[in-house]
């Protein structure tokens, strides 16, 4: 199938794939035939002199029926203390090799983060200060919040340790769509959860999620209307993902009648770009919009896309190093998820074998995965293209760029960056996957979660 063929035949069939937000996905990852080495990733990471940090804190209260992330919900106090100290470690221990770069971001991801008390971010940041000491002067320090999983005491810490961005996941505003949704808490316990983020933080990014069980289209602009009532910097709004081995799957197959077809969240979808817009709010990709301006509301994946090399810390964190992508091994079952969250937790850093699990990308796969990301977002530079790979945009990817181009999907006016269309946002998760090579494609559809 050529490109335009492929374009025009998903976006017929109204196809919606999962929001791409990495490339190659964990699916594609395998064991390695020897454990990577330190030496191996920090001779990668020295191509730039800035780098980003992501810490995986994989502990959650409950699992949302829709969730398939890599996650525990049965920590207890001394696991989680287990999990921490070790992380300290692995901090102190990478700085030794890649404190000297600038740091552009810092990401507390899970799980959900906020489950840690003061004193283990205390240590956290106490570690992260001495061992990545040069900051970006606009340094992005995020963390993941859900509702119920803080008080204001740990608020006011994070922000006295110099948090400045606050991601929390709402979903929805309507009780019963809550409840389907496993999530045990009241709408009272959301919108002071809400209201104490606006208060303490310059930047608050909010999630909401379309196409849940039960949801009209009345109860999905409720909910949307009641969180831009709070006039959040950020809004990310998600499609819900119906994916293998989530209760969400089950309920679907069941009852399919009580969730949205793709044609209709795609409907939904042209009904929030429009009253986001109305709001004052600009689009930034498919999911997400900001009040922003002058600079892009999420910078470790704007810096990430662009090339900066991301160092994940902790089970389940991916590392994207030059050529090397890398993780502990990934399951979505508790008993397997535990377990690997334990193994992480009993073994001092190695720096003979600092992951086992993950993939080392070709020439090709590098440049893809620099065009397909960096369209998602509108930051594909042609020029920055060729510096970095050596070749000419249209030479490696011409019959993508026309096919893209005949379709209104892009706008190459100015010259240099690719600018997604209106058109281009919604349908970006088809184009993005254009530029699959059949090697990933091949071992995403291999792949076996337990």
């Amino acid at each position: 199938m050529d490109r335009l063929e492929f374009l025009r035949t998903k976006i017929e069939k109204k196809e919606l794939p999962t929001y791409v937000y990495g490339y190659p996905s964990k699916r594609a990852y395998r064991a390695f035939p020897q454990p990577l080495r330190i030496t191996d990733v920090v001779e990668q990471a020295n191509r730039s002199k800035q780098i980003n940090i992501y810490i995986h804190i994989p502990f959650c209260r409950y699992r949302c029926t829709y969730c398939t992330l890599f996650l525990t919900t049965r920590n207890r106090a001394a696991t989680q203390e287990a999990y921490v100290g070790r992380l300290v470690e692995h901090i102190a221990r990478y700085g030794e090799y890649l404190g000297d770069r600038e740091v552009v971001s810092i990401y507390f991801g899970g799980g959900t983060p906020t489950l840690l008390t003061q004193h283990q971010f205390g240590a956290l940041f106490a570690v992260l200060d001495v061992a990545f000491p040069k900051r970006n002067r606009r340094c992005e320090i995020t963390v993941e919040a859900a509702p119920d999983c803080f008080d204001n005491s740990l608020l006011d810490c994070l922000k006295t340790l110099g948090v400045n961005r606050m991601s929390m996941g709402i979903q929805s505003m309507v009780p019963g769509e809550l409840a389907h949704s496993g999530r045990p808490y009241s709408i009272e316990i959301a919108n002071a959860a809400i209201e104490a983020l606006i208060e303490r933080f310059s930047h608050v990014n909010l999630d909401l999620i379309y196409g849940l069980r039960g949801q009209t289209r009345n109860s999905w602009i409720f909910s949307l209307g009641r969180a831009l009532d709070y006039e959040p910097q950020t809004i990310s709004l998600y499609p819900v993902v119906v994916r293998p081995m989530t209760n969400v799957a089950t309920s679907k197959r069941l009852n399919p009648e009580l969730f949205f077809s793709e044609a209709e969240k795609y409907e939904v979808y042209d009904q929030n770009v429009a009253l986001m817009a109305s709001k004052g709010y600009r689009q930034e990709s498919f999911i997400r919009f900001t009040r922003i301006t002058g600079d892009h509301a999420y910078r470790q994946e704007v810096s990430d896309f662009e090339g900066t090399p991301l160092l994940g810390l902790g089970a389940g964190a991916r590392s994207y190093l030059g050529q090397y992508h890398y993780s502990t091994d990934y399951a979505v079952d508790w008993k397997v998820a535990s377990r690997i969250i334990n193994a992480f937790s009993d073994r001092p850093f190695d720096p003979k074998a600092i992951a086992s699990h993950g993939i080392k990308l070709m020439p090709d796969d590098l440049a893809r995965r620099y065009v397909l990301l960096g369209l998602t977002l509108s930051v594909l530079s042609r020029k920055n293209y060729a510096a970095i790979f050596g070749r000419t945009l249209t030479d490696d990817f011409g019959e993508e760029l026309k096919a893209l181009e005949s379709l209104q999907l892009i706008n190459l006016a100015d010259g240099d960056v690719c600018q997604l269309t209106q058109e281009g946002f919604k349908y970006s998760s088809i184009l993005a996957r254009m530029f699959y090579s059949n090697t990933m494609v091949t071992l995403e559809e291999q792949c076996q979660v337990a």
